[in-house]
């Protein structure tokens, strides 16, 4: 093994991977307010001597970029990550075990955040510090990108403001302000597998309108509840031939139902409601058009619009997105992959098809033809189980972050080439 790579590998620090994931979690950054997770991190990146540029999104949401300047002529790498939590740890209803701060067992970290995607971070922030311990001078530069607003949240109905502003808005503003590079890897929450691509996802509302009374008088009402309860199994229903539609070698298409809202909770003797909405999260693999699921969707309900014409039945769409993928040849995941062996010493495995139902920002740098991968240290439960939350919410195993962080320095070697 060469000797620099050796030295790479034996200055990734593990107990300060777990401290700086405790750090961060402490930190919170729910969505609409990231500052206090953004001044961290740009303070921290600033003391490995990284130039610090901040991008104001919007009020209290400020995208930290720091670069590492090469010695020339070489490829740049951005490796990129959000700084919100997908909950804000007070939201109601989370259930038994999740908690807003860390807590740490042995070689675990659990707390909002610790997977999704704080424990990047402390990779990325290890593997630029072993690179400089080890002497290694890139020729390519090496970006550092934390940004806002990447978590899947569509502003809809009642549910306006800066809260409800995510799916990407950061890494849009990154890409439309600047921001140049050749390769991307983002260390969302694969458990430590390269994925190659992203579905695109739709996020739907569907509306059964009634006619609203009060409960004494409820018969002169018109309930839309009974005719949304086939809806709602109309859809379930639906997934099996959505997922025929959709094929891809690689990822699988997803239909969730997500939430369901009407009517008044504070005085439920308004009965029957008025209406009542359904939200649908609609996962495709690319490429597809907005109005071509439109009239899949469209198909389904038809048999549903033509029952009780007196409960009318709509449908539209309030929040979208392109998918994406790359090839497996791309220099970008060649370099992950070699990487992952050396550290591990057997082959890199790739993500399972479910997992490419989700977002990522490597969606907006797909649009700028920036090639990117996820391939993170969350996403993986002490029970071996890959999935975001366990008994105690989410969770992230230190070693996996040290072991990532030596991969993020090998893969950054290589795409950005040494200097002699």
């Amino acid at each position: 093994m060469d000797s620099r790579v050796e030295a790479v590998l034996a200055a990734v620090d593990e107990e300060a991977c777990a401290q700086m994931t405790m750090d961060l979690v402490n930190i919170p950054s729910p969505p609409g307010d990231e500052q206090a997770i953004g001044d961290y991190l740009a303070d921290r990146f600033a003391e490995l001597g990284m130039a610090i540029q901040l991008q104001e999104v919007e009020p209290r949401r400020n995208n930290v970029i720091a670069t590492l300047p090469g010695e020339g002529g070489g490829d740049v790498l951005l490796l990129s990550g959000h700084e919100d939590t997908s909950t804000t740890g007070d939201d109601e209803r989370l259930g038994a075990g999740h908690q807003a701060r860390a807590s740490r067992d042995g070689d675990w970290v659990y707390g909002l955040g610790a997977s999704n995607m704080k424990a990047a971070f402390p990779a990325y922030y290890q593997a630029i510090r072993a690179l400089q311990q080890a002497g290694v001078r890139l020729r390519g530069d090496l970006l550092m990108a934390a940004v806002v607003g990447e978590t899947e949240r569509a502003a809809v109905d009642r549910y306006e403001g800066a809260f409800y502003r995510g799916g990407g808005v950061g890494s849009r503003h990154l890409v439309t302000h600047g921001l140049a590079a050749d390769h991307a890897i983002i260390g969302e929450p694969t458990g430590l597998r390269i994925t190659l691509g992203n579905t695109g996802w739709i996020h739907a509302r569907v509306t059964t309108h009634g006619v609203m009374q009060t409960t004494w008088c409820k018969e002169a009402g018109v309930d839309p509840f009974p005719k949304m309860l086939r809806v709602i199994q109309a859809i379930y229903d639906w997934e099996p031939e959505f997922q025929r539609r959709h094929p891809h070698p690689l990822m699988e298409a997803r239909v969730g139902v997500s939430a369901i809202e009407g009517g008044y909770p504070f005085k439920p003797g308004k009965c029957p409601p008025p209406a009542l909405n359904l939200y649908l999260d609609l996962r495709i693999p690319p490429p597809f058009t907005t109005i071509q699921i439109k009239r899949e969707l469209d198909e389904v309900l038809a048999p549903l619009r033509a029952e009780q014409p007196e409960v009318r039945l709509t449908s539209d769409f309030y929040f979208s997105s392109q998918g994406y993928e790359i090839a497996a040849s791309e220099p970008v995941v060649q370099a992950t992959a070699v990487a992952h062996e050396v550290v591990f010493g057997e082959p890199a495995p790739y993500a399972s098809p479910n997992r490419y139902a989700v977002s990522s920002d490597c969606i907006a740098l797909d649009q700028y033809h920036i090639p990117g991968i996820t391939y993170g240290p969350g996403g993986v439960q002490q029970t071996g189980s890959f999935q975001n939350y366990g008994t105690r919410g989410e969770a992230v195993n230190t070693k996996n972050i040290a072991q990532c962080a030596r991969v993020y320095a090998l893969a950054a070697m290589r795409l950005c080439g040494v200097a002699d």
